[in-house]
This record gives structure tokens, sequence and C-alpha cells, in this order.
């Protein structure tokens, strides 16, 4: 029996963890889910969307954004607020397919100041057969808006870390009660500010994610400079991590965090559970007159040898480390369906092609 200091301590930490804590109840239908009520978070609608999905805002013109919202198979739509501080009102938005679910929950990021959920993120997911989550990290406003922060420290966490972080813990949540099962497995897969959130995540909340693909990662923005302690606590549990970075973007930041990394850990230990590719002539996060195309846009046929992100699951589901990669450059660049013009093999750092 518990004594009354460890009931206490239970209390505390289902109001501080909530939504991994509680038992979540079964949903029959995908309208059930806005039914449920969570510590901190409020669902404000859920339902089937079936045929063409209606994007509530444009989105940019590029060739590798996905844009087939009238092919998406059934999915149950979830939108939900959360509130972990009295100053934050975070906008978060959980894809489940009704059918044909690959038992995956994928995270998905933002560019820049984020301040608008990624809908091209959540398409071409759920397209793939995932349960898909984003957020606008707590904040609406362009990629380069940095005002809302200005006397909102809470806001300013949420950007930091929270938002991902409950946006984490509620797809979770809705998961179990849609399906009456978790997730067999979690990925994040981001780029730019995306990258850094995915690392953050790795390091501050361990638990929320069994693999972090993280491209670009803008490691100036809320990132610690002392890393090998916090990522050895992801690293213990079987987290892995595969950072890629074009070597025309400036790839110094995430060489160092390597580079660190191995001084800290050893090579043996960070080679458990952390790959690092430099991409020879690759743009910010894609783009450039090379291979480029190497699994960071997700696509139903993907597979471990031409996409990272297939690669990491491979080796946080079946233990099998990536090599090189064969990435694809496209006769319309980001374009998939005009065709691949040449491919070339991209290694981990510091390995030979």
């Amino acid at each position: 029996m518990l004594t009354r200091i460890a009931w206490v301590m239970a209390v505390c930490l289902v109001n501080v963890y909530g939504l991994v804590a509680q038992e979540v109840p079964r949903a029959s239908t995908c309208a059930d889910l806005a039914k449920l009520r969570f510590p901190n978070a409020t669902v404000t609608d859920a339902r089937i969307v079936a045929g063409t999905f209606v994007l509530p805002h444009a989105q940019p013109a590029s060739p590798e954004f996905f844009s087939a919202y009238d092919k998406l198979p059934a999915f149950c739509r979830v939108q939900a607020t959360l509130t972990p501080s009295r100053d934050s009102h975070i906008a978060a938005e959980v894809w489940l397919p009704r059918s044909h679910w690959n038992g995956r929950l994928l995270g998905v990021g933002n560019g820049g100041f984020g301040g608008s959920i990624s809908y091209f993120r959540l398409g071409e997911s759920v397209h793939s057969g995932y349960a898909v989550a984003a957020t606008d990290t707590g904040h609406q406003g362009g990629p380069r808006d940095s005002e809302w922060a200005n006397g909102h420290r809470e806001k300013q966490i949420d950007f930091d870390f929270r938002a991902i972080h409950e946006t984490a813990v509620i797809a979770k949540a809705l998961i179990r009660a849609f399906y009456g099962k978790p997730p067999e497995h979690s990925y994040f897969s981001s780029c730019s500010n995306g990258g850094r959130q995915g690392l953050m995540e790795a390091e501050r909340f361990p638990d929320d994610y069994d693999g972090v693909m993280a491209g670009a990662p803008a490691l100036s923005m809320g990132f610690t400079t002392h890393v090998s302690g916090k990522f050895d606590g992801f690293r213990a549990r079987g987290g892995k991590i595969v950072i890629y970075h074009g070597s025309e973007d400036g790839p110094q930041s995430s060489i160092d965090l390597y580079n660190q990394l191995v001084s800290g850990l050893g090579q043996k230990r960070v080679d458990e559970f952390l790959q690092l590719y430099i991409v020879p002539g690759m743009h910010h996060c894609g783009g450039g007159p090379v291979p480029n195309d190497l699994g960071q846009w997700v696509r139903p046929d993907a597979d471990a040898d031409h996409s990272m992100l297939k690669s990491l699951e491979r080796w946080v589901e079946k233990d099998v480390r990536p090599g090189c990669i064969t990435a694809t450059q496209w006769n319309v660049d980001g374009d998939a369906s005009s065709g691949a013009l040449r491919t070339s093999r991209i290694c981990r750092y510091k390995s030979q092609p």
C-alpha cells in the first residue's frame, strides 16, 4: 500500500506529466476524442476527413511540398489547444489514419520561428500510413516574426522545447484512445529549426521518441553547450539519432556537435546511437545541383537504402546501423514524379563513399 507521501508524489506525477501518467479511455469513434478530458489540453474538434482536405491557408508552391490533398486516405483529424502555462496557447493537430495505420507516430517540426502548423508534413505523413502530429510552437505568425516573444517568457519556453513535447504527449494519448493501443514506435523528423526541435526532444524528453532525424539543426536557439550527458540518457533507453547537413549550408555546427559527443562519450558509444551525414553540394535542407533527396520528404514507396528516415526506422526496430544512402536528383528539383536525373551514395561523416 502506498504511504501518504508516496501517494502525494504519485498524484504530483499525474499533474506534472498528465497525459503520460493517466489512463486514457478508449474512444469508439473519431468524434468521441473531442469528449476526452486531459490536464492542460483541450480537444477542440475531432472529425473524419474523407476525400479532399481543404487547407486552412495557402502553402508555398514548391515541388517538394506535398500537395495531393485530394488523394489522402480517410483519417481522423484532431485539433487541440495545449496550455501548459498561463501564457501558453499551443495549437496542435494529430492526424490518425482510419485504416492501414503502420503502427508508428511521426512528429514533424517547423522552420524559422514556427508560428503555423506544417500541413504539407501532416499530409505526406498520413498519406504514407503514419499517425502524425504537428504544432504551431505556441504562437501565430510568419517564420521570421519574433515579436510574439517580447515580454512572454512562457511563450519563449513553448517555442524552445515545450510545444513539441506537449504535442508528442497528447498525440500518444489520442493514439491510445483511438486505436486502443500505443504506437509501436515513435519518430521525429524535421529540418532547420525542426532539426533543433528534434535534438531538444532527445536531450530533454528522451521518452518521447525512439528515433530522431534532424536536418541542418539550428543549434543556437535554446540548445545547451554541454550535451554529452544529456544525450547519454536518450542513448541508454535505445534511442537513435540521424543528423544530416548540406555541405553548402554551413555544416560546422553539426560537425562540432558530433565531435563534442565523441569527445565526451567516446566513438564507440556515439556509434551506438548517432550518425552524422554531410551531403556534398546540398543546400539548406535540400536543393542544389546535386542528388539531394535522401528521405527528408516522406513517400509511401520509400525504402531504407534510399531514405534516411526508413534507415532510421530499421536501426530502431531491427538494430541495423545505417550505412550509405542513395540520394536522388530529380529532373525537376524536388519533384519525384519528374523522374531521376542521377543518384549518388551519401555516407557517414568521415567514411568514404
